[in-house]
């Protein structure tokens, strides 16, 4: 999991690389950093269905009363038990993010944007206590979770910008991207009747995004971004740690197409590092 997220970084960042070193011996770039604020749609759930059979291990009794005849009381048959749990990991719906864009005067630009980062712990306590008529304890158990959660997001683009630079204040705006998300979640009970979940997540989303642009300034910018999602590789799932299931039953399932369309939406405050310059004529 680490080496194919590794890998997907190097190649989100190989084009930027590039285009950086390059940068520096043409002197027609702008570099913009950003601060974005996101919003995504919530992760869908995790299901766990699983099936057991009990058996009533009844006496079986045979008596005779003066009344009504004679009585059969037969051992119980086989009881089939579904059981399904549906499990949500934590969704950063809304959050801070950051950017860094390289444009040339013709409107093409990349951009490397951090979409996701985020921690959180949590902890809930809920004890029941028994107590008898003299009032001493008889009996008590603990419910509640230990819970962590981390995810981790990465979107580069290429695209561009419509409409000249200086003179518009509006400008619309088309770009392809490619972003890879990471998601860690762990949740440990703190009743021994409930099991532990462990989720590792990572995936890996297409989208054809639309822009608007305004130039509030000559050094800042706010771009509006609508971006459709298509989900087209999901690496990793979320697992019920139940010691009585195989590995495979430990697994839960997301029920989703692929390519599975999800929404985001992105508001970014643009401001300008380095202005480009125009080339001067030689012979000038």
């Amino acid at each position: 999991m680490k080496k194919l997220f590794t890998l997907l970084l190097l190649v989100a960042l190989l084009p930027l690389t590039v285009l950086a070193q390059s940068s520096k011996k043409k002197k027609g770039t702008t570099i913009l950093a950003s601060t974005n604020f996101n919003y995504y749609s919530p992760l869908k759930p995790y299901h766990f269905l699983s099936q057991s059979y009990t058996q009533y291990d009844d006496l079986v009794l045979k008596f005779f009363t003066a009344n009504s005849g004679v009585f059969n009381i037969q051992e119980g048959d086989s009881v089939l038990i579904n059981r399904s749990l549906t499990s949500k990991m934590p969704s950063q719906l809304v959050g801070l993010g950051a950017g860094v864009q390289f444009r040339k005067l013709n409107g093409l630009f990349h951009e490397l944007s951090l979409t996701k980062l985020s921690y959180s712990k949590t902890s809930n306590t809920l004890i029941y206590a028994t107590i008898d008529s003299m009032g001493n304890p008889v009996n008590s158990r603990s419910l509640g979770y230990d819970q962590k959660n981390f995810a981790v997001g990465l979107r580069y683009e290429l695209g561009k910008y419509f409409g000249k630079q200086k003179d518009a204040k509006l400008r619309f705006g088309l770009s392809g991207g490619i972003e890879s998300n990471f998601y860690r979640f762990q949740s440990l009970p703190k009743s021994i009747n409930d099991n532990p979940l462990n989720a590792k997540l990572l995936t890996l989303d297409l989208a054809l995004i639309p822009m608007l642009s305004a130039n509030l300034s000559k050094k800042l910018v706010l771009d509006f971004k609508v971006i459709p999602n298509f989900l087209t590789a999901d690496f990793g799932t979320m697992k019920e740690e139940n010691p009585s299931f195989t590995k495979r039953q430990q697994g839960g399932i997301r029920n989703y197409k692929s390519p599975d369309m999800t929404w985001a939406f992105s508001i970014q405050l643009r401001y300008v590092l380095k202005e480009a310059k125009k080339k001067r004529n030689e012979g000038g």
